[in-house]
């Protein structure tokens, strides 16, 4: 695809689209940018003209002047340009695609490799376990919804926060890290609804479960898939065993496949390919559980390469996707074996992501964050329950909802309300959080505006022997 002298539109100003058009028009293209939500500041959209001369639209564009249009995969095809392009044939490049060219013409990055993770879930501590193994022996940036971090020795340090996981802020990140002086081996991406074809590595961590985009006319496994369709040649792939679709994908691309075997599958009805190239198994800590953690096993090939013995605090196995993910993928990028069952058995958890905390000396189970739904509050909550068994707690306070239903589609009301329904009894108090939860009604319920309002509340209400769990979809 050239990329010099196009006249093109980038459509969603509001979605990664604003450094795709920077970048689009310092390459020398006519660039026009569409706010199909409206959502842009005016000032912004008059900074992209003036500075970058960039036309910028809040209403669609006749599109018979433009070469092809860019737009995200999530966007409702029913929007005017998109259902005129595709009436008449003309080009649409995903955001995934254009992002992928930009940075595969980019002389700067030549001697640095490019990791790319997409999935469902386990994104975010697949990606920063990796991180925290490859800076054993080489210099990383990781790029997650957490931030934008500097990896070296193990020990992160924070270039850039605020930036979204859409493939348009790659490019920021990258720029944001040269900027800082920081020159990396390796960039780790964190990346929504598929890859770029830029990448050399390419993980793909679940595509369970399944959720409708574009106004719901289509799949997000369908759209991940871009990470495998748009792989290039030479590059690696590592795909989760149990998606089948993407293994079926793979047969038709020029890129190293590896597969692993994901043990939540394991236990579930999803079809898992017969051969894994790695696996995981987990034995119960042969002392107490407040001494030790789990031991983890890790096979390549049927064959034993390590044990790793987890440390207690948090629950462990809401990270065994994660763990065997970036282990396989550290060991095939070249780390020893013993610096990553160093950085397994110091782990201690991601905060936000099934954490055991205090919040004013109560027991805080911490599952708030940008990729929370309502399946992994229904598997917080039954970690939750375990821990009131185990350790003879009293009840639980539920903090429940989202701080921003643009958060990675939301946690729809709908879900919420089933949730309470089925397990509310379960907990002596429950409090939704999020202006969409007010629809959500509940015998044991009240509302709170935030996170941190939905927390105090909780504090207020719960006892020294209680249990907090916060699972609130939400930026960290």
């Amino acid at each position: 695809m050239g990329l010099l002298r196009k006249k093109l539109a980038v459509l969603d100003l509001t979605h990664g689209g604003i450094p795709i058009a920077k970048k689009l028009a310092a390459l020398g293209n006519n660039v026009s940018g569409v706010d199909v939500y409206g959502t842009v500041d005016p000032a912004l959209l008059g900074e992209l003209e003036e500075k970058y001369g960039i036309l910028c639209s809040k209403a669609p564009l006749p599109i018979s002047e433009f070469d092809f249009l860019v737009a995200p995969v999530h966007l409702d095809p029913a929007y005017p340009m998109l259902a005129e392009a595709r009436a008449i044939g003309k080009k649409i490049v995903s955001h995934h695609e254009i992002a992928g060219e930009i940075l595969k013409n980019d002389s700067g990055l030549s001697g640095t490799k490019i990791i790319e993770v997409t999935g469902v879930k386990a994104k975010t501590s697949t990606a920063s376990l990796l991180a925290d193994m490859l800076s054993r022996r080489f210099k990383v940036v990781l790029h997650t919804s957490r931030g934008l971090e500097a990896w070296k020795d193990g020990s992160p340090s924070l270039i850039h926060s605020g930036l979204s996981i859409t493939p348009g802020s790659i490019l920021t990140a990258i720029e944001k890290s040269f900027e800082a002086g920081v020159n990396p081996d390796f960039f780790i991406f964190e990346i929504s609804i598929g890859g770029t074809g830029a990448a050399d590595f390419g993980i793909l961590t679940t595509l369970y479960p399944d959720y409708g985009i574009a106004n719901n006319t289509a799949l997000a496994s369908n759209a991940k898939l871009q990470l495998i369709s748009n792989a290039k040649p030479g590059s690696a792939l590592l795909l989760n065993s149990g998606a089948g679709k993407a293994l079926e994908a793979a047969k038709e691309v020029q890129a190293k496949v590896f597969t692993f075997e994901d043990p939540f599958y394991a236990n579930s009805s999803v079809n898992i390919s017969e051969a894994q190239d790695f696996t995981l198994e987990t034995e119960k800590a042969q002392n107490s559980p407040e001494i030790s953690g789990p031991v983890l096993r890790f096979f390549e090939r049927g064959k034993e390469i390590f044990s790793a013995s987890l440390r207690p605090g948090y629950n462990s196995s809401a990270y065994r996707t994660a763990f065997v993910a970036a282990s396989a993928a550290a060991l095939e990028l070249g780390v020893e074996i013993k610096d990553v069952v160093s950085v397994l058995e110091q782990f201690r958890g991601l905060s936000g992501r099934m954490q055991e905390k205090e919040l004013n000396g109560i027991s805080l189970v911490d599952n708030s964050n940008s990729g929370m739904d309502i399946l992994s509050a229904e598997k917080a909550l039954e970690y939750a329950l375990l821990k009131k068994k185990d350790e003879k707690k009293g009840s639980i306070i539920l903090v429940l909802g989202e701080e921003a239903s643009q958060v990675c589609e939301g946690l729809p009301p709908a879900s919420v309300q089933g949730f309470v329904e089925e397990f509310g009894a379960k907990c002596r108090h429950i409090i939704l959080v999020g202006e969409r939860m007010q629809a959500v009604t509940a015998k044991n319920a009240s509302y709170a505006g935030s996170l941190p309002d939905g927390l105090s509340k909780a504090s207020e209400l719960a006892g020294a022997e209680d249990i907090i769990l916060s699972s609130v979809k939400c930026f960290r």
